[in-house]
């Protein structure tokens, strides 16, 4: 069975900045997965009672206030590695970009594009062509809106949809959800800082290094180079 993770993402300052990150994992490698990430977290001193979020990385002031920036990112580091080695069961990310002003629309528009690319066909064998899709919950989505959009490629590649679409509340437990959501934040974050010209602008290289948000886009892309198998898509209107 696959397992199938989506989470997405979008930028305070470029309002209509928009990301999808999907996670994909066979059910025989997810339960590696999952206790080697808690593992890492609980090791590293982190509350199981607050999840693990890609925005919280680079912010002192949320998620575990315990754990400085620096840890945070050292965390972060060790989960990704865990995607570098096929000892561990590796996830594979897909990730899929956009500029839109409507969010909802964008969502249900992409997320069949994106999963187009990424789903293949299922090997012949018992229980090869269930498939199970776990979204980060949104407040202007319900389960069948998106069973809805997705259904129609889920059935052409030959996969039955294990009940309906889970939107699911992330927390500590949601670790494919999780990963999603890492991937998906640092993805934006080279994006948009990438193409900030303001911020470049008018200013010495010397002062550029220095600045919080180009050290937040040199960790990034180090973190994301950790990852093995990640495939990156843009959708243009």
């Amino acid at each position: 069975m696959e397992l199938i993770f989506i989470d997405e993402t979008s930028d305070s300052k470029f309002k209509d900045y928009f990301g999808i990150c999907c996670a994909q994992v066979n059910h025989t490698k997810y339960r590696n997965i999952k206790s080697k990430f808690h593992k890492i977290l609980l090791d590293g001193g982190w509350d199981p009672n607050i999840e693990f979020k890609g925005s919280y990385l680079f912010s002192a002031k949320k998620g575990c206030e315990s754990i400085s920036v620096d840890d945070r990112v050292s965390l972060a580091e060790e989960i990704l590695k865990l995607n570098s080695s096929e000892s561990y069961g590796r996830m594979r990310f897909s990730y899929v970009r956009s500029s839109t002003d409507d969010f909802k629309k964008e969502y249900l528009g992409a997320l069949p594009l994106l999963l187009d690319k990424v789903i293949k066909k299922p090997k012949k064998g018992q229980g090869k062509s269930l498939i199970s899709i776990n979204c980060d919950n949104r407040s202007d989505l319900c389960c069948d809106e998106v069973c809805n959009a997705i259904k129609p490629v889920i059935v052409r590649k030959g996969y039955t949809l294990v009940e309906n679409v889970a939107l699911v509340n992330s927390c500590f437990e949601t670790v494919g959800i999780l990963y999603a959501d890492i991937m998906a934040y640092l993805l934006a974050r080279i994006d948009v800082i990438s193409n900030d010209h303001e911020l470049f602008e008018g200013i010495t290289p010397e002062m550029i290094k220095k600045s919080g948000k180009y050290k937040k886009l040199v960790s990034s892309k180090k973190l994301i180079g950790h990852i093995k198998n990640l495939d990156l898509y843009e959708v243009r209107h």
